[in-house]
Order: structure tokens, then sequence, then C-alpha cells
């Protein structure tokens, strides 16, 4: 009987988070009343230093943002895992290739994970007297990336890129999100938690 009650808690909070996740994810869009900055975070560069497609979508998103005045400047997110160009790096390029002002970027070039853009992104963002923030993620990320930059104190407005993904594809992240979350209490938690659990490394 343990077992199963157990089970049916463990089931019932999936469904839950798998609510919240989709949800987030397809929630229209609200913007605070003035003009702040929009952190867009990084996804896959490849070796030969080829954005992803993932990568792609949240910079064209961020552009927008600009180009509506919803943002008043990018905060790019996203380190490299070797000497390949960081995701903020490549971020960037494509921003200043479609015509964006190299004045309107900002970059964080040293994150591995969505824990570290978090921290490494709000120290930013409080040596300017920022606490505010647009956020621009996939869809299916956006649940989890809030629940990190509000750990750190920020006021978080989020906004998808919307991947295109195969029905399995979309369960698949779905499901490696809902594990992530599962995995990290503490994002549910008012205060923020410093140090991140083991295994701590995915966008």
């Amino acid at each position: 009987m343990t077992v199963l009650v157990a089970i049916g808690v463990v089931t019932a909070l999936g469904v839950g988070l798998g609510v919240h996740v989709h949800r987030t994810g397809k929630r229209s869009p609200r913007f605070p009343s003035r003009p702040v900055t929009a952190v867009v975070l990084g996804a896959r560069v490849h070796p030969d230093g080829t954005p992803s497609p993932a990568l792609v979508d949240r910079v064209r998103v961020g552009l927008e943002l600009l180009r509506t005045g919803q943002a008043q400047r990018l905060l790019l997110s996203g380190g490299a895992p070797d000497a390949r160009p960081s995701e903020a790096a490549t971020m960037a390029r494509l921003a200043l290739e479609s015509g964006a002002q190299q004045a309107s970027l900002l970059l964080e070039e040293t994150s591995r994970s969505t824990f570290e853009n978090a921290a490494r992104c709000a120290e930013l963002l409080e040596a300017r007297g920022e606490t505010e923030i647009i956020l621009v993620s996939c869809d299916f990320h956006l649940a989890r990336a809030s629940a990190h930059f509000r750990g750190r104190g920020l006021t978080v407005w989020p906004v998808a890129s919307v991947r295109s993904l195969s029905t399995g594809d979309r369960v698949l992240v779905t499901a490696k999100e809902l594990i992530a979350l599962l995995r990290r209490p503490w994002l549910f938690l008012p205060s923020p938690r410093p140090s991140p659990p083991r295994g701590e490394g995915e966008h």
C-alpha cells in the first residue's frame, strides 16, 4: 500500500509539473511597462561554430524584442565546452549580421548550465542596478529557466522561442525537463540555493 501511495504521489507530481512546463511555454507573453534587458539563453553550438536551430530561434526572438522596443538591450548568455566559439559570441554574431547594434548587446560567456546562466547574469544585472528581465528560451525550457532566475531575486517575464519538433522529440525534451525539475526541489522554494546538485550541466 505504501509503495502504491508513493507511486501515486510521484505520478501526480509528474503530471502537475508536465502541465506547468507546457503552460509556461505556451502562455502568451506579457511585458513590463518599460523596456528592460532581455536575457537570451544559449543553446548548442557545433564544433565548427555552426549554431543549432534552437540557438538561431532564440536570437530571432531576442531581435524581435529589440525591434518592437520591448527590450532595451540583449544579454546573451552561454559559454563553450572547448575551443569552439561561445554560445554568447555566436548569438552576438548572428544578431550583428541581422542588423543589431553592438551597443545593444551584452555578453556573458562563462556559463555552462542553466544554473550558471542565472548566477552569472544576475551578477551582471545587479552591477547595473537591474532587477527585472525578459527571459528568452525554448518553450519547454522556460519553466525551469524562469525558476532559476527568480531564485536569484529577479522579476522574470518569460518569452518562448517555439521550436518545430516532432511529437516524439517534444515528449523526450519535456520528460528531460520534468526529471531536471524533480531533481531540483529547491527551485520551488522562495529563496535561492547557491549550489547546484551534481549533474547540473544541461541547457
